[in-house]
């Protein structure tokens, strides 16, 4: 059995304080990531939508399957379909809005309908990325033929490369934002309906960790996978490699030592990650990969997350206890529930004047203790208490008052 140190006061105070409230902990996930093969799409910002009832995969991707900018008169999003989500075909008869848009994201709404949420490109001329973006949207029911809907949901889409998340009760809107005092990197907006957002504003990401895409995955915890791309990037050969972060509520995030998940062929770059979590709970990825926005190809992935390690248990807090005394001493007695993770052992603690003493430290639910050890005057009143622990972790029982005999 580890032995409790004995504690000063103080120290013992802080300890008991964040028994009380324990910090928000995340234990980042070992998560790894083995790629398939180049398909033949050249685009880039894929998006991939697994639509189970039909076991068919829908690709969307920014410009109409060259990756540069849109044709003009053309569709700005163009649509495939797979068996497999690794050999596309472009799929006959769909359409998607013209415009300025790219970047698309798809949700599935509780009707059963779908919307594609894009950045619309509304001024500001090449160069300045983060600005002159919105978010706009469309809405179809079968996931080929969508119809853009009026209004913009936000005006101010910072860098753009919009990645939307319904949780089942709120929508979750991740994009990029820099310059115009906001550090480069990924933040978050959300919205009770997928229509009213309020950005938060708070850096999610290390900085200049950009596209980001989010899924929640079969334990409840979350990955977010994104690239590397410096905000003062102006000159010379730079090729963006992928990261995984993970968290426990999609809102706070650990990167770890921020160590690339994948990075591509030599004098290649992996950018634009999309992921989706499969019926079987499987995990898979697809990201643009090339040397250019106009040449790079899609490719996919498929992700392993290792379970994380059980938590370390931590004790709960005893009874109240019971203080019997006698003109020897006091016998002090307590519950502890049943099934709780059984403590190391408990210390006995007392405050005959302005601290709390620790005065025993005992495996049993009870122990007698002297006068001498209780430190109370005759005729004085002291109060008792009980702390479990386990390791560092200690929890503390309700305090119950007595006297000393006089």
């Amino acid at each position: 059995m580890r032995r409790f140190p004995p504690l000063a006061a103080a120290a013992l105070a802080l300890t008991l304080a964040a028994a009380a409230s324990p910090a928000h902990a995340l234990v980042p996930a070992d998560v790894s990531m083995t790629a398939g093969p180049i398909s033949s799409v050249v685009s880039v910002s894929p998006d991939v939508y697994y639509d189970e009832g039909s076991a068919t995969y829908y690709l969307y991707t920014t410009g109409p399957g060259t990756g540069g900018p849109p044709t003009p008169g053309g569709p700005s999003v163009g649509v495939y379909s797979s068996a497999d989500g690794q050999a596309w075909a472009a799929v006959p008869g769909a359409s998607t809005p013209i415009g300025p848009y790219s970047d698309p994201s798809v949700v599935r709404l509780p009707d059963g309908t779908y919307r594609m949420y894009y950045a619309y490109r509304s001024g500001t001329g090449p160069g300045q990325p983060c600005s002159g973006k919105q978010l706009r949207y469309a809405t179809s029911t079968d996931l080929i033929r969508w119809s853009a809907q009026s209004g913009t949901l936000l005006d101010d889409l910072g860098c753009g490369v919009p990645n939307v998340v319904y949780t089942g009760s709120q929508y979750r809107l991740y994009y990029v934002r820099g310059g115009e005092g906001f550090e480069h990197g990924t933040y978050m907006a959300t919205s009770p309906d997928g229509l009213t957002w309020t950005p938060t504003n708070v850096l999610l990401t290390p900085t200049d960790m950009v596209d980001p895409s989010v899924v929640q995955v079969a334990d409840g915890s979350w990955l977010m996978f994104t690239a590397d791309f410096p905000s003062g990037k102006s000159s010379g050969p730079f090729f963006q490699k992928l990261y995984v972060g993970t968290s426990d509520d999609g809102i706070d995030w650990d990167f770890g030592a921020a160590t690339p998940l994948y990075a591509g062929p030599p004098d290649q770059g992996a950018f634009d990650p999309d992921a989706v979590v499969l019926p079987d709970g499987g995990v898979r990825i697809w990201w643009s990969q090339g040397t250019s926005p106009d040449t790079a190809k899609i490719v996919s992935g498929d992700v392993t997350v290792a379970p994380s390690p059980d938590p370390e248990p931590a004790p709960v807090a005893p009874g109240k206890p019971t203080v019997a005394t006698s003109k020897a001493g006091i016998k002090v007695s307590w519950s502890y529930a049943v099934g709780a993770p059984a403590p190391d052992g408990y210390v006995v603690q007392v405050k005959a004047t302005k601290a709390w003493k620790s005065v025993a430290e005992v495996t049993a639910t009870s122990t007698n203790l002297a006068w001498a050890k209780v430190g109370a005057k005759k005729g004085r009143s002291f109060s008792v208490r009980v702390v479990a622990f386990i390791d560092e972790a200690t929890a503390a029982s309700p305090g119950t008052r007595a006297k000393r005999p006089r």
